[in-house]
């Protein structure tokens, strides 16, 4: 009797000692997670916070409207010949639509390029188009371009509008703002995206010269610049069908670690910018890859 009592006190002994080092085991996960929450900078904690995520650009979720609701203005910036910012221009005007009448795409095209557009055109007959049948010289007359152009004529509360249109005496940026301002006037309750190169949509000189989006904030008699927002594609690799200064060619930026894709699993979203950067642009498309914007295959006739 007493040889059983002792083997089951020894039983009862390894028991507990298993349980202490279970709960020890789980104690000290626990304890890791809180030390590596704790080792997160001030920026990387802003980012958790603010990040949208998005599965799809092209249908964005009722969050990203709530983030843009009180914008007026929502200008977004691109690498011409990429994919992504065409894509999530129109996800952003086809939700703007799911809660308003109507929205405003405009576009830096040169409207004289676009004549005889009209809203029964197919892709061929789009293709035709001064616009489209030209050279690609930048990679902003490609397949993604086409395809933002031909979804949005067929969308009946969308207005295209065209923007990269010249006045005299004025600089191009100028020109483009001079543009959305009328625009903005002639429609005042309706949102107007619009979707140009990256460098045009900054709040600050860019090159030395004033920009789209410093216009813009500088003209307080037509516009809120708190009613302005200013999005700027980011990511961390893929490749641009584009011109570098050397010709039309294929782009490939090599993957990198940044703080988008070390902080964050999400494959794409939509972010403030951080607080303690310069005040160029006010949110950020995260895409993980940036993909290149076809060339448009003429149609044999």
């Amino acid at each position: 009797m007493k040889k059983v009592l002792l083997l089951f006190i020894v039983l009862l002994g390894l028991h507990s000692c298993k349980e202490h080092t279970v709960q020890q085991r789980a104690s000290d996960e626990t304890s890791n997670i809180i030390e590596n929450s704790a080792e997160l900078t001030e920026e990387q904690k802003d980012l958790k916070q603010s990040a949208i995520p998005i599965k799809s650009l092209s249908k964005l979720s009722n969050t990203i409207y709530d983030e843009i609701a009180n914008f007026e203005l929502l200008m977004i910036g691109e690498m011409h010949g990429t994919n992504e910012p065409a894509e999530f221009a129109y996800g952003l005007c086809d939700l703007i639509t799911e809660h308003e009448d109507n929205v405003i795409m405009a576009m830096e095209i040169r409207s004289s390029l676009m004549n005889n557009l009209s809203d029964e055109m197919s892709i061929s007959e789009l293709k035709a188009l001064d616009f489209f049948r030209r050279k690609n010289f930048d990679g902003r007359n490609g397949i993604a371009w086409l395809d933002l152009v031909h979804k949005s004529i067929k969308n009946e509360r969308i207005i295209l509008k065209f923007i990269d249109n010249s006045y005299p005496s004025s600089t191009r940026d100028s020109s483009m703002y001079r543009e959305i301002r009328n625009i903005h006037n002639k429609y005042p309750n309706t949102k107007i995206v619009t979707l140009t190169g990256n460098v045009h949509n900054s709040f600050t000189p860019f090159f030395d010269k004033v920009r789209i989006g410093g216009y813009l904030v500088k003209d307080s008699v037509n516009f809120d610049s708190k009613k302005i927002m200013s999005i700027n594609h980011v990511f961390s690799e893929g490749s641009m069908l584009n011109n570098d200064g050397t010709g039309l060619k294929i782009n490939t930026i090599e993957r990198k670690e940044n703080i988008y894709n070390t902080t964050l699993s999400y494959k794409m979203f939509l972010s403030k910018k951080f607080p303690e950067e310069p005040n160029r642009y006010t949110h950020i498309l995260y895409t993980d890859k940036v993909t290149p914007s076809g060339l448009i295959e003429k149609d044999d006739r």
